[in-house]
């Protein structure tokens, strides 16, 4: 309990939007990767940088039910993108899905304050 007044006291904080991007490795139809994770990450790590954009990558395993109901278990990539930015997100998430011949990306959309210190 401590910690969540030390929190309500903090000042200085600046509102700000972070996104995550969640896509998965497998091809949808073959239900297993045909790029690897670590391309898959070259291509992520490049695009940022060439357009200096602040972001985080992380790895995932997860699984899900697929449209033809087989339950897939795949590696995935989280993207998270914190901050101010004119990237269009959900165009990003789409060209992923489609490079990566996924059925879909998930986007988580937050807001939250805080501090770069």
């Amino acid at each position: 309990m401590q910690i969540w007044n030390d929190c309500k006291r903090l000042t200085g904080l600046k509102e700000t939007t972070e996104f995550e991007i969640y896509i998965g490795c497998n091809d949808s139809q073959i239900q297993d990767a045909i790029v690897s994770r670590e391309e898959l990450e070259d291509i992520v790590v490049s695009f940022f940088e060439r357009n200096n954009i602040d972001f985080s990558l992380l790895h995932a395993y997860g699984g899900y039910l697929s449209k033809d109901g087989i339950f897939v278990l795949e590696d995935s990539l989280c993207i998270s993108i914190i901050g101010d930015s004119d990237l269009d997100i959900l165009e990003l998430a789409r060209s992923l899905a489609m490079y990566m011949n996924q059925e879909t990306a998930m986007v988580i959309k937050t807001c939250e304050k805080s501090k770069i210190s």
